[in-house]
């Protein structure tokens, strides 16, 4: 995530990632946190957070970037669109991708369609994370370690507060519940019996 942001404040592309779509997809599919019908869609672009254009140069104006850029990326999407095709993030080429697809979509490809008619919407993308990927260290029976690596009396750490199992990645979402619950029962196990051993549990 950083070196992407590196490169992209040293490129000179200066213009803030957006996902853009038209009136027509916004009120049939999600688009962040925005919600298609029935939920209105006026909450979401009085905070500043959805962006409306009549047109993709109003779009980009109200969005703070370059129009002749968003311009030909959308008119080069919806070239792709109508060919099914999706050569820089390659939706619907798999068949998971085709079964999430819109089955009532009459273009080639289930996931794209063609962004024709406004207005048009917009939502600012930027680097995030859905997990984290350190926390304290410790042992196997999820006692936390200090500096000296010996454990803290009766201190534990499960979860995204321990030092990730997955070694530095996060491959899904969802991908710390599973340790979270193991290494949960491992200390309350592991803490029982120190009680029962007179040891102190915080």
């Amino acid at each position: 995530m950083r070196p992407a942001e590196e490169r992209r404040r040293g490129s000179h592309v200066r213009d803030r990632p957006r996902n853009t779509l038209s009136h027509r997809f916004q009120r049939r599919y999600p688009l962040g946190m925005s919600k298609p019908r029935p939920i209105p869609v006026w909450p979401y672009q009085r905070s500043g957070y959805l962006k409306r254009g009549r047109t993709v140069a109003d779009l980009a104006r109200k969005c703070g970037i370059d129009a002749g850029n968003l311009q030909s990326t959308v008119a080069a999407f919806n070239e792709h669109a109508r060919r099914g095709e999706d050569p820089d993030f390659h939706r619907g080429e798999t068949p998971f991708n085709r079964g999430s697809g819109d089955p009532d979509n009459p273009f080639p490809n289930p996931s794209l369609a063609p962004l024709a008619r406004g207005p048009f919407y917009a939502v600012k993308v930027v680097p995030g994370s859905f997990g984290t990927f350190a926390g304290v260290v410790t042992r196997a029976s999820a006692r936390v370690l200090n500096d000296a690596d010996v454990p803290i009396p009766g201190l534990y750490a499960v979860g995204s507060d321990q030092a990730s199992v997955m070694g530095g990645h996060y491959p899904a979402g969802g991908i710390n519940i599973g340790p979270a619950m193991t290494f949960g029962y491992i200390a309350a196990e592991h803490a029982t019996q120190s009680r029962h051993a007179g040891q102190p549990v915080v």
